[in-house]
């Protein structure tokens, strides 16, 4: 047996392990409770062994022919390069000065993120999330001095980050113990259980998050008044890393903004076309025209949430006849928390845990209800749910003897795919019969075009010096309601790079389709090519090129 054999196990072993140690959150969310009661270390000592662990994983691969291997392994070990060169990247240019303040992933979402995770249902696991939000000031205090530091420096987020994320943990803190996200694992526990949590939360959460909140309100001052990452010193290779990181791959801004453009008008055209057949001069009259009637508004959040689940319903139904696999549970439909409804977008997809204890979670912002139009529920249903992220996800964990590099670290290392998917599977969802009206098709190119759009704002913002209003603007020019463009610029300023990865994935499995279509002639089965890509899992794109098998 080559040597390469016999090692490649051992090095993903060896790696993964590193990972679920680094950031034992993601432990928690691929079902690996062995880390549950700590918390990432984003101090000097744990940076270095960030670096330290994928610099060693590198060299691990080097002098190993890979090209020996088979096909499972090969990937297992793509992913690893993936990972390891995005977070090296991550480390050199300190983007943690920026996720410290960020209202998406810093700190104050992550006490809802680790309680929607965690379990608390036995008294062992109930010790370790006590441990864990034990652990939570240690954290913030951490994150606290690297607020300071980035302020020093001048590596700051935008001032309008900064404030999203100070109204964040306001929110947080104006809630009782009882009412804090940190209560959702003992929800159904006992009186002592939860007493348990609300005394170290009272004791030792609370002041940490006050702590937090000054070094936040300190901040703010010195945060910077323009948006894009090419603003700041060496921006330019920051946006570059970001890009790869997001896409896998190396595209220039300024080809991805005209790619952006393009896809735009051909998208708006498809809009107009329908609106006309509807009776309208545009996609803008036809959605008024709805909404005058009265019957693109929900009544009510429930109304809101039993329309996602009987979209949920219909979409599990469909799938068998386009899909070979099929995820062995469906995803269950829940509304966003209360305190996170302001930041939040109208849909997201939370995975299951590999041993199915935890479904997959759809859930739906019910806040806003004037602007949540249903006429767009269908398109983000279908691509968060079935046959988008919950199929994708699931049948990737579900694969036999897949290492769990392959089975979870795509959300590392494979955006752009699974992003891609999501978007692919708005227009699948069109070719599966699951929109009842020509207006839930206008909803669906609104939300293709709304993707488009994110290629011209995101580099708009970050290579081009776009303003907030023109992001905005551009984004309500394909539909999307006020609110959401708003949230949606927001996000694009939060996490540079991000945005693009939907389209971009959706163009090249789009791509690949239609060459197999061509390649296979009358033999082209559409169920089939589902089930080799999905079947391969969240892999970087140019790997997924590589490795797609023919029919």
């Amino acid at each position: 047996m080559p040597k390469e054999r016999s090692e490649w196990r051992s090095i993903a072993d060896r790696y993964w392990e590193r990972l679920v140690e680094l950031d034992p959150v993601l432990g928690t969310q691929v079902g690996d409770e062995r880390f549950d009661d700590r918390l990432p270390d984003p101090t000097e000592a744990g940076l270095a062994q960030r670096e330290n662990t994928h610099r060693d994983a590198l060299a691990s691969l080097e002098g190993l022919d890979r090209s020996s291997l088979l096909v499972n392994e090969r990937t297992t070990l793509d992913i690893l390069e993936a990972i390891a060169r995005r977070e090296l990247d991550d480390v050199a240019y300190r983007f943690d000065r920026f996720r410290a303040a960020s209202h998406l992933s810093g700190p104050g979402t992550l006490l809802a993120a680790m309680a929607s995770l965690q379990r608390a249902d036995t008294p062992d696991r109930l010790d370790r999330y006590v441990g864990r939000l034990s652990a939570f000031p240690a954290y913030l205090d951490a994150m606290a001095q690297i607020l300071d530091e980035g302020a020093e420096c001048g590596q700051t987020v935008p001032a309008v980050v900064a404030e999203r994320s100070v109204a964040q943990v306001e929110r947080l803190l104006a809630l009782e113990a009882t009412e804090s996200p940190a209560m959702a694992p003992v929800a159904e526990g006992s009186d002592h259980d939860r007493s348990r949590v609300i005394e170290v939360f009272d004791d030792r959460v609370r002041p940490a998050l006050w702590r937090f909140l000054d070094a936040l309100e300190r901040y703010c001052a010195r945060a910077r008044p323009t948006l894009g990452l090419t603003a700041l010193p060496n921006g330019d290779a920051m946006y570059a890393a970001q890009i790869r990181a997001w896409t896998s791959l190396g595209l220039d801004p300024t080809v991805i903004h005209e790619i952006g453009v393009g896809d735009l008008e051909r998208i708006d055209g498809e809009r107009a076309a329908i609106a006309r057949a509807l009776g309208h001069r545009d996609a803008a009259e036809a959605v008024t025209s709805l909404n005058a009637q009265g019957r693109n508004i929900p009544a009510s959040k429930e109304e809101l949430l039993q329309r996602a689940e009987e979209q949920v319903r219909r979409s599990w139904e469909a799938a068998p006849r386009f899909f070979g696999r099929v995820p062995a549970r469906n995803c269950e439909v829940r509304p966003v928390e209360p305190f996170r409804e302001k930041d939040a977008p109208f849909a997201y997809y939370f995975p299951p845990t590999a041993d199915g204890s935890r479904p997959g979670i759809y859930f739906v912002n019910p806040s806003e209800l004037q602007e949540r139009h249903l006429h767009r529920l269908g398109a983000i249903t279908y691509h968060e749910s079935n046959p988008g992220h919950h199929f994708q996800i699931s049948i990737e964990q579900e694969i036999a003897g897949s290492h769990p590099l392959r089975r979870f670290a795509g959300i590392l290392a494979g955006s752009a795919f699974i992003e891609g998917w999501g978007l692919y599977s708005e227009r699948l969802a069109d070719e599966m019969g699951l929109y009842v009206d020509d207006y839930e098709r206008l909803g669906m190119l609104e939300a293709q075009g709304m993707r488009a759009a994110r290629l011209v704002v995101d580099t708009g913002l970050h290579a081009l010096g776009w303003g907030r209003d023109r992001a905005i603007a551009t984004l309500e020019g394909t539909g999307v309601a006020h609110v959401d463009a708003v949230i949606e610029t927001d996000r694009y300023i939060a996490e540079p790079g991000q945005a693009l990865a939907y389209k971009l994935g959706q163009i090249e499995i789009e791509r690949w389709r239609a060459e197999a279509s061509q390649r296979e002639g009358s033999a082209f089965s559409l169920r089939d090519f589902h089930d080799r890509l999905l079947g391969l899992g969240s892999l970087p794109l140019p790997v997924l090129e590589r490795e797609l098998p023919p029919a």
